[in-house]
């Protein structure tokens, strides 16, 4: 509600999947948001029924841990009139100034503008809680597959594989704060989810890790104008997190597939 965008050309669209904390009460208090309730458990179950309800030409996504910028509708409305782009993903930036999580910040997000510039399809993964789509795109390549984690990069792969690596594209100015990025434990155990999420749905569509030298380059760009310790510090902290990853991996259970 807080967008620096005209009100009258966007929609606000929530849709409670069992919550029992009063955020019914709290939205229903609020008659510009339409709300929506989804028996069916699970995000992507909840985000399907926000795209059927959806009445605009754009869907933008976020989730109820973040917070996006005031800016955020105007840089996707920018990023969307590219004619070729179709689906825009932006950065999560996190509430804190912790400086590991800001480190670890600047590396995700840089990671993410290099995957999003490549004309490799194998590299492409999704995240919904920062991402915009044409109306259009989502009715041709989806919704999203009912699954407990995985379905945005299912439906990332589906776009790229069936239009190209043009049809989806980063915009630094598309930021939402993430409020689960608060301390490196919560940053270790995303990771440690995506590793488990990222085998579970292997069998659907694979994504390449990025190679060595394309891991250097993004850990230049997130270091090159900081201190040498600061560089020290992130190579720790993203070691830390492969090992996570690798532990996330061994955690698949028969249910995540």
């Amino acid at each position: 509600m807080s967008q620096d965008y005209p009100q009258e050309d966007y929609e606000l669209i929530f849709v409670d999947n069992g919550s029992q904390d009063g955020s019914m009460e709290i939205l229903q208090s609020f008659p510009e948001i339409r709300v929506f309730s989804e028996p069916e458990r699970g995000s992507y179950a909840a985000r399907n029924l926000g795209i059927s309800k959806a009445r605009g030409s754009i869907l933008a996504f976020t989730d109820s841990d973040c917070y996006p910028i005031s800016g955020w509708l105007q840089a996707i409305d920018s990023g969307l009139h590219h004619p070729e782009t179709k689906v825009l993903l932006g950065p999560r930036i996190p509430p804190t100034s912790h400086r590991s999580i800001h480190l670890i910040s600047a590396y995700e997000n840089k990671k993410a503008e290099l995957v999003y510039r490549s004309d490799d399809p194998m590299v492409y993964f999704g995240y919904t809680n920062n991402m915009a789509v044409q109306k259009s795109v989502m009715e041709r390549f989806g919704p999203f597959v009912g699954r407990a984690r995985g379905s945005d990069t299912i439906f990332i792969r589906s776009v790229v594989e069936g239009m190209s690596c043009d049809a989806v594209a980063y915009s630094p100015d598309m930021a939402v704060q993430h409020a689960e990025l608060e301390s490196i434990g919560a940053y270790y155990h995303k990771v440690k989810t995506y590793g488990r999420s990222r085998k579970a749905y292997r069998h659907i569509t694979s994504v390449r890790p990025l190679s060595q030298k394309e891991r250097l380059a993004v850990f230049w760009q997130a270091t090159h104008k900081r201190p040498l310790l600061d560089a020290m510090h992130l190579f720790g902290l993203l070691l830390g997190g492969s090992i996570a990853w690798w532990f996330g991996g061994l955690a698949v259970s028969k249910t995540d597939f």
